[in-house]
């Protein structure tokens, strides 16, 4: 099972670097590709009904076409014009929705409210 996180996706990436571990590395891709194609189907399937989705699917839209533009790239030996592709591909599967707790998110999250005077 492929658990897709920025660990996963940064294996995936320092393995496309060496042309010995490029095949792997372009695999862990595909397969990342596949999962956020198939969440992205989901997403704009159930989305009509459950509007907040609306943010998720963008940004799944996003993710698919920089891994689709980033895996053709790769397969032709241009790194050099993958590498912004992942770099913004990277930030999206890291900070994208939620998915790392930055220090602003937890400070606001954990804040005490302000309690009313009577």
């Amino acid at each position: 099972m492929l658990i897709v996180n920025i660990d996963t996706f940064n294996r995936a990436r320092s393995q496309v670097v060496d042309p010995v571990t490029r095949p792997e590395g372009l695999e862990i891709l595909r397969r990342i590709l596949d999962i956020k194609q198939s969440h992205l189907w989901r997403s704009e399937a159930i989305a009509p009904c459950c509007g907040s989705l609306g943010g998720f699917a963008c940004q799944l839209g996003e993710e698919t076409d920089l891994l689709e533009k980033a895996i053709d790239l790769i397969e032709q030996d241009k790194l050099a014009s993958a590498e912004p592709l992942l770099d913004r591909l990277g930030l999206l599967i890291s900070r994208g929705l939620g998915q790392q707790e930055t220090p602003e998110l937890i400070e606001r999250l954990t804040a005490q409210p302000d309690k009313a005077e009577s």
